[in-house]
């Protein structure tokens, strides 16, 4: 490896980048003060009790219909800084009971002059859009829909569109929607279908339909425009669309043997088919066919790179082989990435290191790869030369930083130094009305709406004085998840007592004694998991603290002899619990392996199994060749995290690498 940057502003910009880094050099910031020096911010409990109080009671008079009692609560809350929403929510409910006109468009203008609360004005502004659209006022919701504040609606924009007579047939808006291979709301399938039984779409997106719907794998959507297409391709298309679960009869029949521009786009799309049930078969006759057609240089990489790059997911043998059987793109950074991966997998130290010097240089910079160059350079006898790198990356707070230590069996580079602010600054902060407005939605157990509002003053464009006050400031009003969140933004990665805090130790400390597990091991799993946000709810329906999802905390209260489970995921005893016995639970599974324990939690204990090789394998390649990219930076960034919690609650860590145990084998069939 030519170099490791020094640290410094290019180190830290370097750190920001790697999304398993947890931390690095702290900047050097002149002329500020060291935190709880010289700055005294307002105690939340010692102000505003009793406005917090009328303020409830306002919400709860207008949840009864009592709106005498509103009034008068809402009155006494004059320069409270939550009064205003009341006053959305007074006018969400009487809008969803009357037929929007210009009174209520008066009554938006009227909120956001005299609020100048562009959060709350976006809210109405949407909820206003949308009961224009139930009552089917279409040219008032065009009006609205170009508000700076408005919801794209692009679905419900077409109806209204048609229904004023603006649409004569396809456009270009309308084109976009109708080529999409998926199940359109009922407001937009009836006019796309009109609109089709009007006019003919052009033959570029009847092509660009079928295309999408087979390259998304949802044929079904390809079928019913197969009317469209002359008697020879519709032929054909039927037989793409009918060969998807078993591609290889269609395609040694010779039925495709014409070089033409459809049976080149069937012959690639039936290839990448065939590679997920036989990655093998599917190559062998890729290679054998690729070049008796002429296919377009990108659907010709795009088909060879699915097919070799499936093979290096499935951690097959063959893979190194395919990845270098054609030119990659130079942009095509996780192509190169796999290549060092599948060298990895099969402890090729020669190619491991070729492989990372053929990565841009500032990709061969990044603490992972220098890592494995270093790693590589040991295997092969040139201990010398990667001491010099193990030294460098042992001073970084990082899952790599952490391992390099261990090679040269040093002490982690690990520091709770106090963040830096400047005292005026967080003076001034402690009086933005948004970041004050953030504080009161938490006192008053609205912690989404105080995380929207945080968020929103972040929008802005904030100096590094202001995100390391801000972070401060958000840690003395308890917003532990906000201060998490903006510390990450600055260049202090060393102020681990913000961005690391240890909070909810009896709940903790119980779990951790109840299921046998380290107290650290849950600190890291649940701080990677939701960074302390209690009611967080992710995508796919995960909740809580340590992201259990419903059915996972069901089977853990059966396995604890309760079948009729119906509590709250967002508590924080109940998550922790549920979390830390299905922990203890997966690493049983494992055999007490905690790499795979933490992967399993993430990615679920069955790819775990699926992701065992033929031979047992030491754990940090296993690591860091973990097909999927998610669970392969969790697991990275939960083995950190509980090394820095391990130097919180005790001060030293322990030895991630002393945790690594191998990786067994698959078992044999």
């Amino acid at each position: 490896m030519n170099k490791i940057r020094k640290l410094g502003k290019a180190q830290l910009r370097r750190c920001r980048s790697v999304a398993v880094a947890v931390f690095c050099a702290a900047a050097s910031v002149s002329n500020m003060a060291v935190a709880d020096e010289g700055v005294t911010v307002v105690d939340p409990s010692s102000i505003y009790t009793e406005e917090r109080s009328r303020f409830l009671s306002a919400r709860a008079a207008l949840a009864a219909g009592d709106m005498p009692g509103f009034e008068q609560w809402l009155d006494s809350l004059e320069g409270y800084p939550l009064q205003d929403y009341l006053h959305v929510e007074r006018l969400q409910r009487d809008w969803g009971d009357v037929t929007p006109g210009a009174r209520e468009i008066d009554l938006l203008n009227e909120f956001e002059q005299r609020s100048g609360n562009r959060s709350l004005t976006r809210q109405l502004t949407r909820l206003l859009q949308r009961r224009f659209a139930e009552t089917e006022q279409w040219q008032t919701f065009l009006g609205i829909s170009q508000s700076r504040l408005a919801a794209s609606m692009n679905c419900t924009h077409l109806k209204a569109r048609y229904e004023l007579g603006m649409l004569e047939g396809f456009d270009e808006a309308s084109l976009a929607l109708w080529v999409q291979p998926r199940k359109h709301p009922e407001i937009c399938a009836t006019v796309l279908s009109t609109l089709e039984a009007d006019h003919t779409p052009p033959v570029a997106a009847i092509w660009e339909k079928i295309n999408l719907a087979m390259e998304k794998d949802k044929p079904d959507y390809a079928t019913p425009v197969l009317g469209y297409l002359a008697s020879a391709d519709r032929a054909l298309v039927k037989r793409w669309i009918s060969s998807v679960k078993d591609p290889e009869p269609f395609l040694k029949s010779g039925a495709l043997r014409e070089n033409t521009v459809l049976n080149r786009r069937i012959v690639a799309d039936l290839a990448i088919e065939w590679s997920k049930s036989d990655t093998v078969a599917a190559m062998d006759y890729w290679l054998s066919v690729r070049n008796k057609y002429t296919f377009y240089k990108e659907r010709y990489y795009d088909t060879h790179r699915a097919i070799a790059m499936r093979s290096a997911y499935r951690r097959m043998p063959e893979a190194y082989r395919w990845l270098y059987s054609f030119d990659a793109n130079k942009d095509d950074l996780e192509l190169q990435e796999w290549r060092i991966r599948t060298a990895l997998l099969a402890e090729d130290w020669p190619a491991v290191r070729s492989s990372i010097r053929r990565l841009p240089q500032e990709e061969q910079e990044e603490d992972h790869w220098a890592y494995w160059e270093a790693r590589a350079l040991e295997k092969l006898g040139q201990a010398s030369a990667a001491n010099v790198i193990y030294k460098t990356l042992a001073s970084l707070q990082s899952y790599h930083g952490f391992l390099a230590a261990d090679r040269l069996g040093m002490d982690y580079s690990l520091r709770d130094e106090p963040m830096i602010y400047d005292p005026q600054v967080l003076a001034t902060l402690a009086q933005d009305i948004q970041l004050i407005r953030a504080r009161e939605y938490l006192q008053v157990d609205m912690p989404a709406q105080a995380r929207r509002e945080w968020n929103n003053w972040l929008l802005s464009t904030r100096t590094e004085e202001q995100l390391s006050a801000a972070a401060i400031l958000a840690q003395k009003w308890s917003l532990h998840d906000r201060a998490i969140y903006t510390a990450a933004k600055t260049e202090q990665k060393r102020a681990l007592s913000v961005r690391f805090p240890v909070l909810y130790r009896t709940e903790v400390a119980k779990a951790a004694e109840e299921h046998r597990i380290e107290p650290s091991w849950i600190y890291g799993v649940m701080r990677r998991e939701s960074a302390y946000i209690q009611d967080v709810k992710s995508g796919a329906g995960a909740v809580g603290l340590m992201q259990l999802m419903p059915n996972t905390a069901r089977y853990v209260a059966e396995l604890q002899g309760d079948k009729n489970w119906k509590g709250d995921l967002t508590d924080a005893t109940t998550n922790i619990g549920f979390g830390s016995f299905y922990l203890r639970h997966v690493m049983d599974k494992f055999e007490g392996n905690k790499v795979m324990a933490t992967a399993g939690y993430n990615a679920g204990p069955h790819r775990v199994d699926s992701w065992l090789g033929t031979r047992a394998q030491d754990a940090d390649i296993w690591i860091d060749t973990i097909p999927f990219t998610e669970t392969r930076r969790y697991v990275r960034a939960v083995l950190a995290y509980a090394a820095i919690y391990e130097f919180q609650l005790m001060g030293k860590a322990q030895s991630i690498s002393g945790k690594l145990r191998q990786i067994p084998a698959a078992p044999e069939v």
